[in-house]
């Protein structure tokens, strides 16, 4: 099956699978995913529970930052913190819109692999909240692709999810054939950061017709150490894009 048609079918899937959901939220009212308790999918408790992303932040990774003259363990050279001063990643800026902490992370973790994708909305909808404070001119979004083996194991790819609510909330044009993983990956969980790099390096192509001159912005559910937003954006600068930023639904702490 071609990679066009292969979205064309997880799409057709996701769809099918979208419906069955709203059919059985009319039947049964759902229950929040972190809680338990009824009415929503995300209760406002657990809304409100989230914690999100506050300056002051690096100015190219997107992690909190303190002045190092305030506090030695965790250094900042101006706005850069310590990585980024020494060694600047290919990605132009990444942000994120919240923490890696529940109740977002488990709620991550439910979208993720337990196949309760009604939480792309809620969770798309952090980022949109969050999006003023990070905001910067976009002219394609696109998820972090899944190689074709892993679409077809999990049956969807969350990111897109994410990519989904972002582009009708705010308006922004997406394009699932601008950006393909061409090989199969290894899990990230629990590779240490240099074995990160390792699996992703060269696991993307992008279409120079589909990117050429524009300014990308990629999304993704977690930021870890930032190696699969590198590797995609080494892709997409050698497709000849005018630039890449990224944007996360949670960053982890370093």
């Amino acid at each position: 099956m071609s990679a066009s048609l292969e979205h064309h079918f997880v799409a057709w899937r996701r769809g099918v699978g979208r419906l069955a959901g709203t059919l059985l939220d009319t039947l049964l009212p759902p229950a929040c995913a972190y809680c338990g308790s009824p009415g929503h999918i995300l209760c406002p408790d657990c809304l409100a529970a989230v914690v999100w992303v506050r300056e002051p932040v690096c100015e190219l990774c997107g992690r909190p930052v303190v002045d190092e003259r305030l506090d030695r363990g965790r250094l900042c050279r101006g706005r850069l913190c310590r990585a980024c001063h020494d060694e600047p990643p290919p990605v132009g800026r990444i942000r994120s819109a919240t923490h890696y902490q529940d109740p977002t992370r488990r709620l991550v973790h439910r979208l993720k692999y337990e196949g309760l994708f009604a939480l792309g909305h809620p969770l798309g909808r952090l980022m949109v909240k969050a999006w003023p404070s990070w905001q910067w001119p976009v002219d394609l979004v696109l998820p972090i692709p899944l190689h074709k083996q892993r679409l077809r194991e999990r049956g969807y790819n969350q990111s897109e999810f994410l990519v989904s609510e972002l582009c009708r909330c705010l308006a922004w044009p997406t394009d699932a054939e601008a950006l393909f993983r061409v090989r199969p990956t290894r899990p990230q969980i629990g590779l240490t950061a240099v074995e990160r790099r390792a699996n992703v390096y060269d696991a993307f192509v992008a279409d120079p017709a589909r990117v050429a001159g524009k300014r990308v912005l990629l999304v993704d559910d977690v930021c870890t150490t930032g190696s699969t937003i590198t590797a995609a954006a080494i892709a997409l600068h050698e497709a000849g894009v005018k630039s890449v930023a990224a944007y996360c639904l949670c960053t982890v702490a370093a």
